[in-house]
């Protein structure tokens, strides 16, 4: 009999034994998918803008559809958020007293417009939230 229970309590303990590795093994993977995590970027979908433009026989629109990217966290999250009424008015302040001719030569290089509205942007953020933007991304622009 005592040699059954000595049988048991060994089985018990390689068993104990392997499950307590696999968790262990498991927490350490859990580890490197939070880096992981940490790694990719956050794509946050600003509402669509809308702006009347300079024309003198027309009335004209600029409309723009926008991303932000950022390192992915919840207060990064929240920050997009908060400050999307600033992003929105630096929108404003950029393309408000543009003619219809300078807006669609602007438009013919994306990325220049995408860095300056980067640039824009993180000038408002910095001082205010640790967020920093890593681009922004125009999404779907059209002018009429």
């Amino acid at each position: 009999m005592n040699k059954i229970i000595i049988a048991i309590i060994g089985i018990a303990l390689v068993a104990g034994a392997f499950l307590a590795g696999k968790w262990l093994d498991n927490d350490s993977d859990a580890g490197k998918n939070d880096k992981v995590i940490e790694a990719i970027d956050h794509y946050y979908a600003m509402d669509r803008f809308i702006i009347s433009i300079a024309d003198e026989n027309f009335t004209r629109y600029l409309v723009l559809d926008l991303n932000l990217s950022f390192p992915t966290s919840n207060q990064n999250i929240a920050d997009a958020e908060t400050y999307t009424p600033l992003f929105r008015n630096a929108l404003v302040k950029q393309f408000a007293n543009l003619k219809h001719q300078q807006v669609k030569s602007a438009f013919e290089d994306i990325e220049q417009v995408q860095q300056m509205l980067l640039l824009d942007f993180n000038s408002v953020l910095k001082g205010k939230s640790s967020l920093e933007l890593n681009n922004v991304l125009i999404t779907n622009v059209f002018i009429q």
